[in-house]
């Protein structure tokens, strides 16, 4: 027999909205636009064929048919999500953790440092997904994620890990003939990493160099893209310099002056409370945290 049930989607949506009547803070609950939440909402009047919202002076209210499905619901979702959580806690002794992660801290940071793990928990398999921005552990398989940025996920635990140090970097041809002091910058193409639109105004503060136009030059949308296009010449880049010790070491790149600037953002491993038991997160979790160092866990 089929079911005649809206999707989790609009009950969710719907919830969200009339927990907060607001689209707008709806929305940020659930990492969703709000258009997609007005959408999901007016999927779900349509379907229930009345309205569960009304507008009062710009202010949104539950109509009367939306305060009695709402309070039909809640207990509905409620005993879903405990459902959902009893199930998984019930495989907290599992041996693989489904991790997100931000592209560049994987590939030059963690898959380096993946073998010591192996050995030291040969039963525990780790699969990476990337993930760029926070996403909601509820409508996600994953388990937890290694995300840059400030511990405000909601509904997780945050565990610090390290803060990025930037520093500028070009090839050994720009820092020999061209590049000898802060103030040569003001002639050089500077190089953008779209996910720090900020570095080089913060490293520019840092070395109080004033007057530098730091929207000069390309962006890129990648760590990689911006490493070697420094590497090639094509300008200065400001980058993590713990992402870029490889290049370092074998001279391709060169720190040709400081200082260092300290971003007010870091690298937290993330995950919500009903997978904090889950045995393979906990080994991670342990590993992780020593193979960062205690001198570098402490925030700045």
């Amino acid at each position: 027999m089929r079911r005649y049930l809206p999707s989790t989607a609009m009950l969710q949506a719907f919830e969200a909205s009339a927990r907060r009547l607001s689209f707008t803070l709806a929305a940020e609950d659930l990492y969703l636009t709000q258009g997609a939440i007005s959408k999901q909402v007016g999927a779900l009047e349509e379907l229930l064929r009345t309205e569960l919202f009304k507008r009062v002076k710009k202010r949104l209210e539950l109509t009367a048919a939306g305060k009695s499905f709402l309070a039909r619901i809640v207990p509905a979702l409620n005993g879903i999500e405990a459902a959902v959580i009893e199930l998984m806690s019930s495989q907290s002794d599992r041996s693989s953790l489904d991790l997100g992660v931000v592209p560049s801290f994987a590939t030059k940071w963690l898959i380096p440092r993946l073998g010591d793990f192996a050995k030291s928990h040969p039963g525990v398999t780790i699969n990476l997904a990337t993930r760029l921005v926070p996403f909601d552990f509820g409508e996600s398989t994953l388990d937890a994620a290694i995300h840059f940025g400030k511990p405000d996920w909601p509904g997780a635990t945050c565990d610090y890990l390290m803060s990025e140090e930037m520093v500028v970097v070009c090839n050994e041809d720009l820092a020999a003939h061209t590049l000898q002091a802060p103030a040569d910058l003001h002639r050089l193409s500077l190089l953008h990493l779209s996910s720090r639109p900020q570095a080089w105004n913060e490293w520019a503060a840092t070395a109080a160099l004033d007057g530098l136009d730091t929207t000069r030059g390309p962006h890129f949308d990648s760590f990689s893209m911006v490493a070697q296009a420094a590497v090639a010449g094509l300008g200065v880049a400001v980058l993590p310099k713990f992402l870029i010790l490889d290049e370092l070491a074998s001279g391709r790149l060169v720190i040709p002056f400081g200082p260092t600037a300290t971003s007010d953002k870091g690298y937290y491993l993330v995950y919500p409370e009903r997978k904090a038991r889950l045995s393979s997160l906990q080994r991670f979790r342990a590993w992780l945290m020593e193979s960062v160092g205690e001198g570098q866990r402490q925030p700045r």
